[in-house]
């Protein structure tokens, strides 16, 4: 596990101790075609998976914003159950297989726990995670503009 994770941008460059520690935390997981790895609305899964290989949609049931419809395609080491787990809320989203999946699943209360405890590592990992939903938010923010400034031509 230590060195799957050294290779996910998440926890690069961590010291093999730190891996350790987070690799406690860990499990790998297989998915086949339609399994479902985190459900909308769920108000007790805090775990945070990262996608080692294959594809993932993400949908939603909410009227408001899409009506069963994929919404966008997860890549290969892809961390995603981040929002879920940060602001301590029901899942905002299904996330579903498409095809054969490989992931890695995290105890978001263990990782919680442990970034509080050891807050040098703890700063890097939340500095990471603001860092990819800046990111997120920047590319959401870009599809709107294109969206609102499409509608107003």
């Amino acid at each position: 596990m230590i060195n799957m994770l050294e290779n996910i941008s998440l926890f690069e460059g961590f010291d093999y101790a730190i891996l350790a520690d987070i690799s406690l935390m860990c499990g790998k997981h297989e998915f086949g075609d339609g399994d479902v790895l985190i459900s909308e609305k769920d108000e007790e899964n805090r775990d945070l998976y990262i996608l080692t290989s294959g594809d993932v949609e993400i949908l939603s049931i909410n009227r408001s914003s899409v009506s069963g419809e994929i919404v966008l395609s997860k890549k290969d080491k892809d961390i995603f159950g981040e929002v879920g787990w940060l602001i301590d809320q029901p899942r905002t989203a299904t996330i579903r297989a498409i095809g054969e999946v490989e992931a890695i699943k995290i105890d978001g209360e263990q990782l919680m726990a442990y970034m509080e405890k050891n807050t040098d590592a703890g700063f890097i990992l939340a500095r990471r995670i603001a860092r990819l939903l800046a990111q997120r938010l920047k590319i959401t923010d870009d599809l709107l503009k294109q969206i609102l400034w499409s509608g107003c031509v």
